[in-house]
């Protein structure tokens, strides 16, 4: 039985927090389950410890999220180290991270996307393209980390962060939001996320305690046929290992297609509110239980 964990966590961007969330519920599982665990951010000498430690480490629990922790950089360094570690390698994280790139992965592989373009931040000189409203985004960032909808009256400049040089401006697709999880490709479960916005934004997705969480009902066998295929055929495009979590967006009133997916998720949240562990708690499996599976897929060569 593998022993012990180093669960790598935080760092210092955007979803710094939410990542310390994900590794104090992961750690609490793992101890839950007998293993021993030890806990360190990127930014603390995290390559001179798994150089000095590497040998004491069996398995490396990849709690972060995020730039740099879910883009392929982090998971370079555990390759060159050849350390077992947990989610998906340096490829199908760098892909799956920069959503306008996984984007037209999937649209040439027969998967409907809205449509979309990459916007530079300039501020200058911008003609928009799309009709309002739309979504803006920037395109390497999780958790809906600064997501917006633009409508008629809202003024875009306010929402443009230096810090992000692209942004995916992308069509506003009507409808409700449903999110599937996968285990090794294979769909366990999905959700409807209920919310009262038009989008299901970072607000409503850690703070907001009145979004609700169904099993969809009132969506056709066929739509829910094409969802898990699309899902799959995601997942296996991008080369992604473990687990995975894959967003949609469902317009029922749509004379054409009504399932669009939005991006997908290599290392999804597993904070006590993340929708994943929510999926697999639906699909019979508990949260310790989901983590020890986690720990037992990792390897190296993602």
């Amino acid at each position: 039985m593998t022993k012990n964990i180093l669960i790598v966590k935080g760092g210092k961007y955007a979803e710094a927090e939410v990542s310390r969330k994900t590794a104090d519920n992961v750690e609490m599982a793992l101890k839950a389950k007998g293993y021993n665990t030890k806990s360190i951010e990127p930014q603390d000498n995290l390559i001179s410890f798994l150089n000095d430690n590497k040998k004491n480490i069996d398995v490396i629990f990849n709690a972060l999220h995020g730039s740099w922790g879910e883009d392929g950089k982090i998971q370079g360094l555990f390759e060159y180290f050849e350390i077992p570690y947990t989610h998906s390698g340096v490829s199908s994280s760098a892909i799956g991270m920069n959503k306008f790139l996984s984007k037209n992965i999937f649209f040439n592989n027969n998967i409907v996307v809205p449509k979309g373009k990459i916007f530079k931040n300039t501020k200058l000189n911008y003609e928009e393209e799309f009709k309002r409203p739309y979504i803006l985004k920037p395109i390497n960032e999780g958790s809906s980390v600064g997501v917006k909808l633009i409508k008629e009256e809202t003024d875009i400049n306010i929402f443009l962060n230096d810090q992000y040089l692209d942004y995916l401006i992308e069509e506003y697709i009507p409808g409700t939001d449903l999110t599937v999880g996968l285990m090794n490709g294979k769909v366990i479960g999905m959700l409807e996320v209920i919310t009262e916005k038009e989008i299901y934004d970072y607000e409503f997705k850690y703070n907001n305690n009145n979004t609700k969480y169904n099993s969809p009902e009132n969506i056709a066998l066929d739509l829910i046929k094409e969802i898990n295929t699309y899902s799959e055929n995601s997942f296996k495009l991008l080369n992604c290992k473990g687990i995975a979590r894959i967003d949609f967006r469902i317009n029922l009133k749509s004379e054409n297609n009504k399932v669009f997916l939005l991006e997908i998720n290599t290392q999804p949240g597993l904070t006590k509110n993340s929708l994943f562990p929510k999926i697999a708690r639906n699909s019979g499996l508990e949260f310790p239980d989901l983590v020890e599976w986690i720990i037992n897929d990792a390897g190296i060569n993602r």
